[in-house]
């Protein structure tokens, strides 16, 4: 547990301590520090550094507060807990994070960049990221050393577009002092985003404060974070679909496999994409690249479902080079969800709800096992 004010360690104590435990070492502590019994020049410093983390850490709503603060401030910026007030944006503040928001602007001699953190409303963030991706796609090439620079910061805002550590921070802050104003419903609300960002460790202390608030209330809505990091490539996209449609008129007489055959090299499929450094080298990333025949999803379609014919392993990618995800016994029920061109493998998706590639002739359609209760292949 993290002690940010250091009281712990001032009263000599451990913070699993008892209060007992903090009674008896404060006694001991104060009757060696009292300024009548010690004349050392730093006593009454000490006496009063004792004598404020014993009242912080004997009253157990405030111990409380503390060890929550500590888990997101430190020393040099814990707030003052009797003044605190909420973090907003515009009137609410118990749906804001802290968005991911880096941008640089470039021009022919010169270029400026900043950014970063910034709180914003759910309703907001949005508008923020697309506002910003678009101008960063733009402006922000047009300077030999902001090229290398603008890519980091769009690879940056596009992998977190929330920052989780810092938006944790607000809503604990927010949780507590909406609750030291007497709101406990929009502290209830804060807290119960802050938990989904937390470690598992760290969730305790946070669910301790809110069933002591003892009220009710719904959750905001969750923030789609895919939204967020799709909406910055349509710039990028845009480009591709106008490239593509200048281009088209002479694709438009091909068939599906003309139009494969045109576009490989030959008829084995490749799976992989090399990957270039910046500081030289090279690897290959095992991500699928667009080259799965996808069908749309639809858990009421029973025709979909299919069983395996042996025992199988499920693969993250279509080949034997990808990490396994599972290994299912023979009749194992599973959801087709696409395949590859050349149908050598399946994607599947299990109960569980992941979906990962077997071989196509390890399938065959119709339902094999029954099918587990609240299974993600079914309705």
């Amino acid at each position: 547990m993290k002690d940010a004010l250091e009281y712990y360690r001032i009263l000599n104590i451990s913070p699993n301590a008892g209060f007992d435990e903090i009674k008896h070492s404060y006694r001991e502590l104060a009757k060696r520090w009292h300024p009548d019994y010690n004349k050392d020049k730093d006593t009454t410093d000490i006496f009063q550094q004792l004598s404020v983390a014993y009242e912080t850490l004997s009253d157990e709503k405030n111990r409380l507060i503390y060890d929550i603060l500590s888990l997101v401030y430190t020393k040099e910026n814990y707030p003052d807990v009797e003044n605190i007030t909420p973090f907003k944006d515009g009137e609410e503040g118990v749906d804001i994070r802290a968005l991911n928001l880096q941008w640089i602007r470039a021009w022919g001699i010169n270029y400026v960049s900043g950014g970063g953190s910034k709180t914003v409303s759910r309703e907001k963030a949005l508008r923020l990221t697309l506002q910003t991706a678009l101008l960063n796609w733009l402006v922000g090439w047009w300077h030999p050393k902001s090229f290398v620079k603008n890519i980091k910061i769009l690879w940056s805002n596009f992998k977190n577009p929330i920052l989780y550590g810092e938006s944790s921070k607000i809503l604990l802050h927010n949780m507590i002092a909406y609750a030291k104003d007497k709101q406990p419903v929009k502290a209830l609300k804060c807290g119960r985003q802050a938990l989904a960002l937390l470690p598992q460790k760290d969730r305790p202390l946070v669910e301790s404060f809110l069933i002591g608030l003892n009220v009710k209330a719904s959750c905001p809505p969750v923030w789609n974070v895919a939204l967020l990091r799709s909406s910055q490539l349509l710039f990028p996209l845009f480009l591709v679909v106008v490239l593509l449609f200048s281009t088209a008129d002479k694709y438009f007489n091909l068939s599906d496999a003309e139009l494969w055959h045109l576009f490989s090299k030959d008829d084995k499929i490749n799976y992989y994409q090399q990957v270039n450094f910046e500081g030289g080298g090279q690897s290959v990333d095992d991500v699928v690249v667009g080259k799965i025949m996808s069908i749309p999803l639809d858990k009421s379609d029973n025709s979909k479902l299919y069983h395996l014919l042996t025992k199988s392993k499920i693969m993250y990618g279509p080949s034997e080079n990808f990490d396994v995800i599972k290994t299912l016994p023979a009749a194992t029920t599973v959801r087709l969800t696409g395949y590859t061109p050349d149908k050598i493998w399946a994607r599947v998706m299990i109960d569980n709800g992941e979906t990962g590639f077997v071989h196509y002739e390890n399938i065959k359609q119709g339902i094999g096992k029954e099918i587990p209760f609240g299974s993600s292949i079914i309705e």
